[in-house]
């Protein structure tokens, strides 16, 4: 066979040097179109990555760890068991509550992973007629991989944390309509509680208890049926309101025992106030404060969910009273514009020492 007949490998060079025009356009196409791909991709600090625990727990007050363990702990990990791509299960019991924790298989894709920890809440939703009626619980957190891209702080001398919530929740309402917030996140609000201080010998003289006390509460916020008056045009439904709302409803609580009517506040001091001790309290530059942490929706650019944020953030101070503050503690989109901004300076120092170095070398 003649070698100038001979097939030719295809070199991408050679026709690149024969085809000018289509070898510059498709040049420019892939360049446009790597920075386009680039401006529109999501970027966040750290990749998304998919949590295969989750966390069920549960509270019975007053019962012991074999009671727990009997009527709690086996029922639910019986059916938990039956979980799709589950891993493992584990457990941690004490005396008035459990922990069960549980790991789908390291391979089981994100969108199998939703669908597994959605048949758990439904397989222990659907024994909960089993489980013991004082039960709190169960209890299910999914969520552990939510990071906040955004954390303000909201602040004010002389304001109470009761109003510095209510600010914040005012914040939150506002930033749940912003595109690419997936979730608005308040902390180190502090829970308001009313205290009732009583003595057994007050309770003993009147022929009560604890328990009657207890009871006496609950049920003063039951919703049961009063009944209905039908017209024959229209039906309309009466109910009952008692229900407890600020601690001067519960000084007025009426306490049936032997026969007589006793009023809570005649033998109980009733007060509400701030949870007393508290479990955290949140400070910033000195000043007690409620943050606002913010969740970016997946497949969103961090830096434009970022710069809505702030405008958020913006339109909501203007209609703050004075002496509220808000203030910025972290910033991820401030990080990833910095990072990037580095990341492209270092490429262009690559790509000048590399072209630098390569006419150097062909003499040029």
């Amino acid at each position: 066979m003649d070698a100038t007949t001979e097939k030719r490998p295809f070199n991408l060079s050679r026709w690149a040097i024969g085809h000018p025009s289509i070898a510059r356009f498709l040049f420019g196409l892939i360049i446009i179109t790597g920075v386009l791909g680039l401006m529109r991709m999501g970027q966040r600090e750290d990749p998304e990555f998919t949590f295969r625990v989750m966390v069920v727990q549960a509270i019975w007050p007053g019962a012991s760890i074999q009671e727990m363990e009997d009527q709690v702990v086996n029922k639910i990990e019986r059916k938990l068991q039956e979980t799709p791509h589950l891993d493992w299960v584990k457990s941690y019991t004490r005396a008035g509550s459990t922990i069960i924790m549980l790991q789908v298989k390291g391979d089981t894709n994100s969108k199998d992973v939703a669908d597994a920890f959605y048949q758990v809440r439904k397989k222990v939703g659907d024994i909960s007629n089993e489980l013991p009626q004082s039960l709190l619980g169960p209890y299910f957190n999914d969520e552990f991989g939510d990071t906040f891209i955004t954390l303000h702080s909201i602040s004010g001398d002389g304001y109470s944390y009761p109003e510095l919530k209510k600010f914040a929740i005012q914040a939150r309402d506002m930033l749940l309509t912003t595109p690419g917030v997936e979730k608005a996140v308040i902390i180190g609000d502090q829970p308001e509680k009313i205290y009732i201080d009583v003595s057994s010998k007050s309770l003993a003289e009147r022929g009560l208890t604890i328990p009657d006390l207890q009871n006496a509460i609950k049920g003063q916020n039951n919703v049961d049926p009063a009944g209905s008056v039908d017209t024959g045009l229209r039906s309309v439904r009466i109910s009952v309101e008692g229900d407890v709302k600020k601690a001067a409803d519960i000084r007025e609580l009426r306490l049936r025992a032997g026969g007589q009517v006793t009023r809570l506040g005649d033998i109980a001091t009733v007060s509400s106030g701030l949870e007393d001790p508290y479990q955290r309290k949140y400070r910033f530059n000195g000043h007690e404060s409620v943050q606002v942490g913010v969740v970016m929706a997946k497949g969103f650019n961090v830096t434009d969910v970022g710069k809505d944020v702030e405008a958020t953030y913006q339109r909501f101070e203007e209609a703050l009273p004075y002496g509220v503050a808000v203030d910025q503690i972290a910033n991820q989109p401030d990080v990833v514009t910095d990072a990037i901004s580095e990341f492209m300076h270092a490429l262009g120092e690559a790509l000048i020492i590399v072209l630098v170095v390569s006419f150097l070398s062909i003499g040029w």
